[in-house]
């Protein structure tokens, strides 16, 4: 019995040895096998004279080789091999000839071998030839090459599209010569047209290559013949049609801070070299070697611009024909906007912004006041549903031209504030609505008219309106078109007050399109001046109004005082760092600040502040939902990972698995027998010896 168990095992234990052998030669062989072959991304053209020799050719398309990558990751250098038998040597003409690699012993491919083409000329001398060419995809170029002696610097190249006349390529920069061959650019042709190519030089000129441009951007030789270049167009210098172009991009194209009383020469400078669009002389916008289209600088206009009064101002551009071209009368060319805010060093501000890059907002600021150490302290805030959030460090920063932050901490079509705190201050509110693209102005805290340009509010009328520090001259068009929005409040703003009137107020104006709003708001002295008019005549009732005035103390009440003697006061807007005071009219109001009186209040403002303990709670509560989601998105992950690990692993070894699952329920079983054989033979001996006593 034990001879036969042993021959059992031993047999189980052969055939363990056959399958682990089997894995083995099977693993093997797949490290032989190769699955894949990297490209060449570029061969090169050749030219060669008659009678010459293939040397200096062969040694640049045998010097290619190709990556070959094995199933298990290993990678094989592979030489090119190329057959050159096809090319007659003595025969002027164009030779195509085909290359492929050949496998290590002991390797095999599950993929066709790599195939490669490439085009050899056999020229006379003397007669350089444009017959073959290669295709720099990446550069969008086309090389035919040659073999000449000529001057390429007096070369001419020649261009003709199908039914149309004869244009210089080389003058018009589509294309150049060189002593190895000629260079065109892709740009010169429209993809489904038929073209003719041939160049010039002192002694003659090259057979004519006809040819189709087809759409993959490969050539269709039709034929190369001799032939002659026909009539010469004259250059046409009507620009009839534009690049296109989201001219929504051009409404806001950049932004600027300047110091006050900064001259605006760099600004124009920057814009004029920055900002151009294409003009092509065709009805639809073409920019080919039979149409190139011409650059249409930008001409900037600063006459709104008071560099002294600090503020935001909108300076627009228009594109202009270059020297000796027209426009025509039938084309509409696209304008262009940008904003430039003025500052004092003294006072930075947010009050404007574009957007730069893929995924920046950029505010323009004047940081002269602060070192780069204080730079990198400075914090932003964002302001959205009356809550203040302090934005992390790694979704903004600063240099010596503003503010950078990433549109990541928005969310499109909603409106925010934002702030920045610095070193003994703050800057005011900006509030914008953030619109994915494009920054849309709604309404804002210390700001003028000249920087509100909401999507759905008219250009500002040049001619009518205007805009200072402390003053503003609006057409009536622009606060119908706020109340057709829905606005409850209209907003008149100047010298860092604001004052919002209610709509139904400004309704009983009874304003028309054509008239004009007046609008004086200003410091003088402590005194604050409120003066608006419509047409001349001054508005002096305005029930329901606020006005809203920077404090300077916290703990303090602002009041104002009327020239009757009547005082008011109101509330506070934390955010805005602003007292907001109910007023029923215009005029002179004097401002004081008064200590609050805690008795009155109650007590210890800071403690019984509620709305300060449910920001901070928020806060916390939605840092703790943060960390949770994160914790939760990160676990899902843990989980993800371990259940494809598992996958894998199962994948890999579920054959060894299997076979070690057999073997060892086959060894328990063999192990028994014996086990069972002999329990029953000592039970019997047992009874045996119980009957015999």
């Amino acid at each position: 019995m034990k001879k036969r168990l042993k021959g059992l095992i031993s047999v189980f234990f052969f055939l363990l040895c056959i399958f682990a052998w089997k894995s083995v030669q099977e693993v093997r062989a797949a490290e032989n096998v190769i699955r894949d072959f990297s490209r060449i991304f570029y061969i090169p053209a050749g030219a060669v004279l008659k009678g010459g020799s293939l040397q200096k050719l062969q040694e640049i398309y045998d010097g290619m080789s190709c990556i070959a990558y094995t199933e298990d990751g290993e990678e094989l250098y592979l030489d090119a091999i190329w057959d050159y038998s096809g090319i007659d040597i003595q025969t002027v003409g164009a030779y195509k000839i085909t290359g492929t690699v050949r496998l290590p012993e002991g390797y095999t491919s599950n993929v066709g071998l790599p195939e490669w083409t490439a085009w050899i000329s056999v020229q006379n001398p003397g007669q350089p030839e444009i017959q073959v060419y290669s295709r720099m995809i990446s550069a969008g170029i086309y090389y035919f090459p040659w073999i000449t002696e000529q001057n390429p610097d007096m070369m001419e190249i020649w261009l003709q599209k199908e039914g149309e006349d004869w244009v210089n390529v080389s003058e018009e920069g589509y294309g150049f010569a060189d002593t190895d061959g000629m260079y065109l650019s892709c740009q010169s042709m429209i993809a489904e047209n038929i073209y003719t190519l041939t160049v010039v030089y002192n002694e003659g000129k090259t057979r004519n290559l006809k040819y189709r441009y087809q759409s993959d951007g490969s050539l269709e030789i039709l034929s190369y013949q001799p032939g002659t270049i026909g009539g010469t167009v004259s250059k046409d210098t009507v620009i009839r049609s534009c690049e296109e172009i989201d001219e929504k991009s051009l409404q806001r194209c950049m932004v600027y801070a300047v110091r006050a009383g900064q001259s605006l020469a760099e600004v124009r400078t920057e814009l004029e070299e920055t900002f151009y669009i294409f003009g092509s002389t065709c009805e639809e916008y073409e920019d080919t070697a039979a149409h190139p289209a011409f650059i249409m600088h930008s001409v900037w206009d600063f006459s709104q611009v008071d560099v002294n009064a600090p503020g935001v101002y909108k300076v627009t551009g228009t594109f202009a024909a270059p020297e000796g071209c027209t426009v025509d009368q039938e084309l509409t060319v696209p304008g262009a906007a940008a904003y430039i805010t003025v500052q004092r060093p003294d006072q930075p501000e947010v009050q404007t912004c574009c957007v730069v890059g893929v995924d920046v907002l950029f505010f323009p600021m004047i940081l002269d006041c602060f070192t780069d150490e204080q730079l990198d302290n400075l914090q932003v805030y964002l302001l959205e549903n009356n809550e203040d959030k302090e934005i992390g460090k790694n979704n903004f920063y600063f240099d010596r031209k503003g503010l950078y932050l990433k549109k990541s901490v928005l969310k499109a079509g909603r409106e925010y504030g934002i702030y920045v705190t610095y070193p003994g201050g703050s800057t005011e509110v900006y509030t914008f609505v953030y619109g994915g693209e494009l920054i849309s102005n709604e309404h804002w805290y210390k700001r003028n008219y000249a920087d509100r340009d909401g999507k759905e509010l008219p250009d500002i009328d040049d001619e009518t309106e205007r805009v200072t520090d402390t003053s503003a001259i609006l057409v009536g068009n622009r606060l119908l078109d706020l109340m057709k929005n829905g606005v409850k409040l209209i907003p008149f703003e100047g010298d860092g007050v604001l004052v919002r009137v209610p709509v139904e107020v400004v309704k009983d104006w009874n304003i028309k399109a054509e008239d004009q709003i007046e609008t004086d708001i200003s410091w003088v002295g402590s005194d604050v001046s409120v003066k608006i008019s419509k047409n001349g005549e001054a508005v002096t009732d305005i029930p329901g109004a606020t006005v809203e005035i920077p404090y300077a103390n916290r703990d303090s009440q602002t009041m104002l005082t009327d020239e009757e003697g009547n005082s008011y006061t109101g509330s506070v807007n934390d955010a805005q760092n602003a007292a907001v005071i109910p007023i029923d009219k215009t005029g002179d109001y004097t401002v004081e600040e008064q200590p609050q009186n805690q008795t009155e209040n109650g007590g210890n403002t800071e403690e019984d502040d509620p709305e300060g303990d449910s920001l901070e709670n928020a806060a916390d509560s939605g840092e703790e939902k943060l960390s949770e989601q994160v914790e939760e998105l990160l676990s899902e992950d843990v989980k993800n990972q371990k259940a494809n690990s598992d996958e894998n692993l199962n994948s890999q070894h579920k054959k060894t698995a299997s076979i070690v699952i057999i073997i060892v329920i086959l060894l328990i079983l063999l192990w028994n027998i014996p086990m069972r054989r002999g329990k029953k033979l000592r039970k019997g001996e047992r009874g045996e010896g119980e009957q015999s006593k």
